[in-house]
């Protein structure tokens, strides 16, 4: 039997504004979502989640994003329905497996600002960690500027054990991951 989570959806998650909000993993198809979704993230939310203003991604990074293998790299994405009446992204967090480190897995996490302080992030955080442990994933660990507030913030509230370290010009965090799924 596997030990992969199967995809189904989760209890349902609203926006302020009543929206539903949608959360599931990401695939070539989001590329279009991703695409549009890192536009309308500001320079400093880019710059905090990137290290450097971001706008754009090249097709090579899109192909990059895209392609999870659903055990080595998995990324969950956050759509809502625009008023547009078209699918709209807002947020994406996803894990890689370090290298020699079966267990632990690179953490990243963005949400699009117009989304910020409405649970999304703490949501994805949540749903991407449920994921890992599922796949023998213990810790997550990560990079974040030393002035991202609303990151460490995050983490600080809602992962018991963080450790943080400073490192060059940056932290380091890593998080220990529950051994069952919190549900988000």
């Amino acid at each position: 039997m596997s030990n992969v989570i199967p995809l189904v959806p989760l209890p349902d998650f609203r926006l302020r504004d009543g929206r539903p909000i949608l959360f599931q993993a990401i695939t070539p198809a989001a590329r279009p979502l991703i695409e549009q979704a890192i536009g309308r993230v500001s320079m400093e939310s880019s710059r905090r989640r990137f290290f450097t203003p971001r706008f754009r991604f090249s097709e090579r990074e899109l192909d990059d994003l895209t392609a999870m293998d659903g055990h080595q790299r998995y990324a969950l994405g956050a759509v809502v329905t625009g008023f547009d009446g078209r699918p709209e992204g807002v947020g994406v967090a996803r894990f890689a497996r370090v290298p020699g480190h079966h267990d632990t897995a690179e953490v990243a996490v963005l949400v699009v600002d117009a989304f910020h302080g409405q649970g999304v992030g703490r949501t994805l955080l949540s749903r991407l960690a449920r994921a890992a442990v599922a796949r023998g994933i213990a810790h997550f660990r990560g990079m974040v500027m030393t002035d991202n507030d609303p990151m460490l913030n995050l983490l600080r509230r809602y992962a018991p054990g963080l450790a943080i370290a400073r490192a060059d010009g940056h932290l380091e965090v890593e998080v220990p991951l529950p051994r069952y799924a919190v549900p988000a």
